[in-house]
């Protein structure tokens, strides 16, 4: 399969599984980054609600006008 048909096939699926292709991703090129798993760490971590995003205003974010 190549990339074009691998693109074309992401843009066909729901949001929410190009959410989880998009953090999958995103995860892959970040998994030796120990810089990056650290600040990922500290925000899950976070226990403050003031600084929590609520999955349904990111998905609100990326929806297409």
């Amino acid at each position: 399969m190549s990339l074009a048909e691998v693109k074309e096939k992401a843009l066909a699926l729901p949001v929410e599984d190009q959410a989880e292709l998009a953090s999958f991703l995103a995860a892959r090129f970040r998994r030796d980054d120990a810089e990056y798993r650290e600040m990922l760490s500290r925000l899950i971590e976070d226990k403050d609600p003031q600084n929590w995003v609520k999955w349904e205003d990111v998905k609100k974010r990326f929806e297409e006008p």
